[in-house]
């Protein structure tokens, strides 16, 4: 994994415009979606050190809004967005890649 500046990942999305795109969200420890699919059709970063995301899709239509945002990283063919807690654990992620995420079994 590779860390992004929020500009950086943003312009990474932004490339992904009128793309077929893969969504994982997660909020730990509550719930989770792993590949939904959409065309992204819109992006926003917003804040300074704390980050908002936006998503907007189409095809079917949609709307992802992640708030509290500490990092970007690039991880392979993907960006993830992720939020950490005061003691650096993982809250939430956003994963977006233009191809399928492993779904792993379901136990």
């Amino acid at each position: 994994m590779r860390t992004l500046g929020a500009i950086e990942a943003r312009e990474r999305l932004e490339a992904w415009r009128g793309s077929r795109v893969y969504v994982h969200l997660e909020v730990n420890p509550e719930a989770y979606v792993r590949n939904a699919s959409a065309t992204l059709d819109e992006v926003g970063v917003f804040g300074d050190g704390l980050y908002r995301l936006h998503l907007r899709f189409r095809d079917p239509d949609g709307l992802l809004y992640i708030q509290d945002v500490t990092e970007f990283v690039e991880d392979g063919s993907a960006v993830v967005a992720m939020g950490l807690d005061g003691q650096h654990r993982v809250r939430q992620t956003v994963t977006v890649s233009l191809v399928p995420l492993d779904v792993g079994k379901v136990e």
